[in-house]
């Protein structure tokens, strides 16, 4: 029993860093990686550094998601039109809510 309690408490720490962090550590982390694989496959040409780029890209858009989630606007302009105008529409997360939350800057 000591042993699901175990699991189960680990499983609830690491959703609530998740919830509380993973905004922040999945956009820097992303916009890293996306900066370090174009240094990388413009400099050497690799299809490997090409998938970190793509890998790093996805990270920030999955960080600007779960920001987007949890404050119900997204926190820069560019992740905005992503969700907005490319992806469908299923993947907007700030879709029928009944009240908008207004970014702050836009606030009168």
């Amino acid at each position: 029993m000591s042993a699901l309690v175990r699991i189960a408490a680990w499983t609830v720490m690491i959703g609530i860093g998740i919830w509380l962090f993973g905004g922040v550590v999945l956009r820097a982390g992303g916009a890293a990686s996306l900066t370090v694989g174009l240094l990388l496959a413009a400099d050497t040409g690799s299809a490997s550094a090409a998938l970190i780029a793509v890998l790093g890209t996805l990270g920030w858009l999955a960080g600007h998601w779960l920001f987007a989630v949890r404050n119900h606007y997204y926190r820069s302009p560019l992740a905005r039109r992503v969700f907005l105008v490319a992806m469908p529409r299923r993947l907007d997360p700030t879709r029928g809510w009944g009240l908008p939350n207004v970014p702050p800057e836009r606030r009168p």
